[in-house]
């Protein structure tokens, strides 16, 4: 199967924000003449209440955000995107896909057209959402596969959709 959409999750992005946290409060607490043992434990507890709050916006919050997505035209797998662990794997065909709804980015500059933002769609009763933000990989001809009539609308509404990759 060819890999046709993939927006991968960098992970170390919020452990990398929660890391310099920890250890900002922490130089601050020292730096102040805190007790140091105080501080040391301070540190720690924060660390881990953060690691936790990261685990649980990376499983809840992106749950149904598309990671990639593979193919053959006849046969599709989506992974979904999370902080920690693996994300679901949903294999289908193009006509279990239903609900196409397409979304612009909330970013442009007054003058110029719109640019996808996102695609979202269900299969199987699960909801699945493609960011177009800032992707690895597009192949728009082989994503027609999945629904030929609705990515001729959405080539049309955003002409300066391109494939990457």
């Amino acid at each position: 199967m060819k890999l046709i959409f993939a927006d991968p999750t960098p992970r170390w992005v919020p452990f990398t924000a929660a890391a310099m946290i920890v250890v900002g409060v922490w130089f601050a607490g020292v730096w102040q003449n805190a007790d140091f043992v105080f501080i040391s434990k301070f540190a720690v507890g924060l660390a881990c209440v953060l690691f936790v709050l990261i685990f649980f916006q990376g499983r809840f919050f992106w749950k149904d955000q598309v990671d990639h997505i593979s193919g053959d035209g006849e046969y599709f797998e989506a992974v979904t995107s999370i902080w920690v662990g693996r994300g679901k794997r949903i294999a289908f065909g193009p006509q279990e896909a239903i609900g196409w709804t397409s979304r612009p980015r909330t970013t442009t500059k007054p003058g110029e057209p719109d640019q996808l933002g996102t695609i979202a769609f269900k299969v199987k009763g699960t909801p699945l959402e493609m960011s177009f933000v800032n992707p690895k990989v597009v192949d728009l001809e082989a994503m027609t596969s999945m629904n030929p009539a609705y990515f001729a609308k959405v080539k049309a509404d955003y002409p300066a959709l391109q494939s990457l990759g």
